[in-house]
């Protein structure tokens, strides 16, 4: 296991009582934002807080405040001021979380500016912010204690651009809501913004289960002006004055399309109720992104965007892995073998009851060849890794662009997370 230096001196893990909480013992309307700087290598890293942030809208579930799907790299855990009761919980990951997972994490130290989201309190609140480690326990690396009534808590109030909501009715508590911000796109594109993220939410609901659940969304769109078109190809050395300072080549990854500056993001999402942020590039270089709770990038003009439009949420939203292999052979390289990857749809067999077992036919061989490729089972190669690492179908639409439809464990997982965000 890894040596992790933490802040706060606290390394037990906070136990969860899946009860109950009424939203309006502890909760205002309005959403509570904490900024924070984390830094390091793969071995050692710091947590620095930055500032809080009222921000006007809380989209997010009233009576689903405890989240017991247990994805993602982090968890945020708010108690109230007794330290007590467990309030409200959420997972998450960042690129920090991936960074450390670099070869160059070895021997550079970088740091990334985070941000997460959670009710804004009525009463004093405790904060915890923990991580995974490689055997998949959390443990804390930061707490915080809150005052809803400290001064120095920012309100900011959101006048620079136009927003809306460009589709859907239902009121936001029970709706999964989605803002999607324009990046590159010059105060003459936004027009072709419109254009381009009606093509793409037309695209979105033509995939299961989204199509079928027309009415439990809603999209929104702010409309936020970069003074230049596009966005950077470090490269190409091309580079771009862009609202949301978005770039290809994401550690290396040509394809890999992000942006470190999470700050201007949530100031910008801020402008409408959001529960998942997408982000649409203006560029026609195949490309995007998708970290689980903290937003999704898509390019708006190559020739696959609208299936990667998909592909990118079904990251972002339900925590899904990539499928297909890149730049490790084998699994010991990314993963400890002792115990199962969190994601839901990536296996290493070492507790394969825990993940999609069930669904397989007895007479499918575990692995499974590819002659089997009709079958539910447990195909080798993905995680981006090519040897000992496991995907439920031979094919999906978080391996390649070639189908356009989830396979039955990640259509599953993504239509749980829907549930949760939309039902009572």
């Amino acid at each position: 296991m890894k040596q992790i230096i933490i802040i706060i001196l606290l390394t037990l893990q906070i136990p969860v009582a899946f009860s109950q909480i009424n939203y309006d013992d502890y909760f205002t309307e309005k959403t509570l934002r904490l900024d924070y700087t984390i830094g390091g290598n793969s071995d050692n890293f710091k947590v620095y807080f930055q500032q809080l942030k009222q921000e006007p809208f809380w989209s997010g579930p009233k009576t689903k405040l405890l989240d017991d799907f247990n994805f993602g790299d982090y968890k945020i855990i708010v108690l109230d001021s007794t330290k007590t009761d467990t309030i409200y919980t959420r997972g998450y990951s960042s690129l920090f979380a991936e960074w450390i997972d670099e070869k160059k994490s070895k021997t550079i130290n970088r740091s990334f500016y985070e941000s997460v989201i959670m009710p804004f309190p009525k009463h004093e609140i405790n904060v915890k912010l923990q991580f995974r480690d490689k055997k998949t326990n959390f443990f804390d690396i930061f707490e915080i204690k809150i005052s809803p009534n400290d001064y120095h808590i920012k309100k900011d109030k959101q006048t620079k651009f136009k927003s809306q909501k460009i589709y859907g009715t239902r009121k936001s508590n029970n709706t999964l809501d989605i803002v999607i911000l324009p990046e590159g796109y010059t105060k003459e594109e936004m027009e072709k913004f419109h254009k381009d993220t009606k093509k793409n939410i037309d695209a979105f609901f033509e995939v299961e289960p989204f199509k079928s659940n027309k009415e439990k969304i809603n999209f929104w769109i702010v409309d936020a002006i970069s003074e230049e078109s596009g966005t950077d190809i470090p490269g190409d050395n091309i580079w771009k004055n862009t609202i949301l300072n978005s770039s290809f080549y994401t550690f290396d990854v040509e394809r890999y399309l992000t942006t470190s500056d999470i700050k201007s993001v949530r100031d910008i999402a801020a402008y409408v109720p959001y529960d998942q942020i997408y982000i649409l590039v203006n560029t026609e270089k195949y490309g995007g992104g998708g970290i689980y709770n903290y937003y999704n990038l898509c390019a708006s003009d190559c020739y696959q965007s609208a299936r990667i439009f998909t592909h990118e949420f079904g990251h972002a939203f339900a925590a899904l892995a990539d499928e297909y292999q890149y730049g490790f052979e084998t699994a010991e390289e990314l993963y400890d073998m002792s115990v199962e990857p969190w994601q839901a749809n990536i296996t290493n067999l070492s507790d394969f009851d825990k993940k999609w077992k069930n669904l397989t036919e007895k007479n499918t061989p575990i692995p499974t060849p590819n002659k089997f490729k009709d079958k539910i089972g447990a195909f080798e190669g993905a995680g981006y890794v090519k040897k000992g690492i496991y995907r439920p179908a031979y094919n999906c639409k978080m391996r390649s662009n070639s189908v356009n439809e989830f396979c039955p464990v990640c259509y599953d997982t993504v239509l749980k997370m829907l549930l949760f965000y939309t039902e009572e």
